[in-house]
């Protein structure tokens, strides 16, 4: 031990100024010894810079708690997002799905082979919504804590809005069945819709419910699958229009009056310009659920017994899987709602591109639509396809067997 470093010599008797001096002097090198501490912990830090694995940003004591709420509501922000256009739930707990490991080798036309790959194909929906800075914490229990909370506070706001505050929509298209824009908030008369939300009696009196044959989802009412029709009913449009414009619009536009958009609302706060699969997926389930009986909105309807998370999945891959195969009633359906619900931006399913030529990359590399605007992306395929026909000859129609049809008991 040098001799600087060596403790001073213990004195029985000292004057005061002689202790204050030994005081002096060893609270200075104490101090110097902590300059040299911190000096050698920043080169440390320094040179492991380049190392240091993905991960929240870090930050100084004075801005830990400022960095952490923003990092917060970027993510609250992103679960609302992906509940208007993705999902309403996970096909397991947020932790299982959020908590998986990214599969490079995963293949987006499997994503309904089994459990692990649904995980998959849900948590590339998620990276999709995320913040990139935030695709580091994906996994970690702060993230999936404020992902889980903001989806359940999402659905919350859209099951009140849809029976509460939007029951005129369903009259305009609904009635007589639905007489008045109250009569949405009350199960019994709700019971009475059964058959609009595809149930059915067998011999024994039990009611089935078979979620492609509902005519409330149908533009003909047709109470088997119609492909021409399923999910172009204008009632499903507007469902979604109260997700993400809030409550006046839709009912404007459902008794055909001049509407606007608010600047703070949903489709404007998150950038919401086309319709998606996801997004009509979860219209279709949202408009079953809110002529049910059930009261709140749950993976399991407790009063029916449905199971809407089923329900939403077999739409969403009757779409995906109607898009990759190009089945034309498919394309026309997301022309329709693009025009109904976006009609002043650029769809997907542009007038001189076929949509389905070019969605399958999409679905496989959706880090193209971050990268690319629409518009360029529509020009690459249209000069890729342009020696081919806007559809080729052959229609594949899509039974809704394919798709998981399930009958719900109650």
């Amino acid at each position: 031990m040098s001799r600087e470093n060596e403790p001073p010599t213990p004195v029985d008797d000292m004057s005061r100024d002689q202790l204050l001096a030994l005081v002096r002097e060893t609270q200075q090198k104490a101090s110097e010894e902590s300059q040299r501490a911190n000096q050698a912990e920043k080169r440390v830090r320094l040179a492991d810079t380049t190392n240091r694995p993905r991960g929240r940003p870090r930050k100084r004591a004075h801005q830990e708690e400022e960095g952490d709420n923003d990092d917060e509501e970027k993510v609250r922000l992103a679960a609302h997002k992906y509940v208007m256009t993705q999902g309403l739930w996970f096909v397991q707990s947020p932790k299982k799905v959020l908590g998986a490991i990214e599969n490079t080798s995963y293949y987006e036309k499997n994503r309904f082979d089994n459990m692990r790959t649904k995980v998959q194909g849900e948590l590339r929906a998620v990276l999709e919504v995320l913040p990139e800075e935030l695709h580091g914490d994906v996994g970690k229990s702060w993230l999936s804590v404020q992902f889980n909370k903001a989806m359940d506070r999402q659905r919350s706001n859209t099951s009140s809005r849809l029976r509460n505050d939007i029951g005129a929509v369903f009259v305009a298209h609904l009635h007589p069945r639905v007489g008045d824009a109250l009569d949405i908030q009350d199960m019994v008369l709700r019971a009475g819709y059964a058959d609009l939300i595809g149930g059915r009696k067998d011999d024994s009196g039990k009611i089935t419910f078979h979620p492609f044959d509902a005519p409330a989802l149908h533009s003909d009412g047709a109470d088997r699958l119609n492909v021409e029709t399923f999910l172009k009913n204008k009632l499903v449009m507007h469902v979604a229009a109260a997700v993400i414009y809030g409550k006046k619009k839709p009912i404007k536009m459902a008794t055909n009056k001049p509407c606007v958009s608010g600047p703070r609302c949903m489709q404007q706060m998150h950038n919401i310009s086309n319709s998606t699969p996801g997004f009509v997926a979860c219209a279709g389930a949202l408009t079953l659920w809110a002529l049910s009986m059930d009261v709140e909105l749950k993976k399991k309807g407790q009063q029916t017994g449905i199971n809407w998370y089923s329900c939403y999945e077999s739409y969403l891959r009757y779409l995906l899987e109607g898009l990759r195969n190009r089945s034309k009633p498919v394309l026309a359906l997301f022309r329709e709602w693009d025009a109904e619900l976006f009609p002043d931006s650029e769809s997907l399913s542009a007038q001189y591109c076929d949509f389905g030529q070019f969605w399958p990359f999409l679905l496989v590399f959706p880090t193209l639509k971050s990268i690319y605007s629409i518009s360029a992306l529509h020009t690459h395929f249209c000069i890729i396809q342009s020696a081919r026909p806007v559809y080729d000859s052959r229609h594949n129609f899509i039974s809704s067997r394919n798709f998981g049809q399930n009958s719900f008991e109650t």
